[in-house]
């Protein structure tokens, strides 16, 4: 497996991944996207979205051939040097928060007030979601 970022003219190669996989997501040109491939394979990707000084962890997805193999530990693991203390924060599902717990997210109601008006939306369309964020002083390990 080899993880590579992604420059952002090379942005649009995951777009055939997510359709494939989860095609209600838009990853866009102002993200930094990450991905995990196999030979010249995308089988896990995950973007940065800047909101100002601050990101939103996205986009997370493994390839179903691929799940239970650890990889997104490997990726969140060689994309941590980029996410910021109380900066960088991701919407995950309920039954994920152990799994983002280990990486260095807690859940929190403090945050600015461009990532709450983001998340507020998210619940307004009815999706169970928590609100994390990243604490580097947080982190359980794997």
């Amino acid at each position: 497996m080899q993880f590579q970022w992604l420059n952002k003219i090379e942005n649009p190669l995951v777009k055939p991944f997510y359709k494939q996989y989860l095609p209600y997501s838009r990853p866009n040109k102002a993200e930094h996207i990450a991905v995990l491939k196999d030979n010249k394979t995308i089988i896990a990707c995950a973007r940065l979205r800047p909101i100002g000084k601050l990101s939103l962890l996205t986009g997370m997805l493994v390839s179903p051939d691929y799940r239970g193999r650890q990889l997104g530990h490997a990726i969140l693991q060689h994309m941590q040097p980029q996410f910021k203390h109380q900066q960088t924060f991701t919407f995950a599902l309920p039954h994920l928060e152990n799994f983002y717990r280990q990486h260095g997210f807690t859940q929190t109601e403090q945050v600015p007030n461009d990532i709450q008006q983001r998340f507020l939306a998210y619940q307004k369309q009815g999706k169970s979601l928590l609100l994390l964020g990243f604490n580097n002083s947080n982190q359980a390990g794997i």
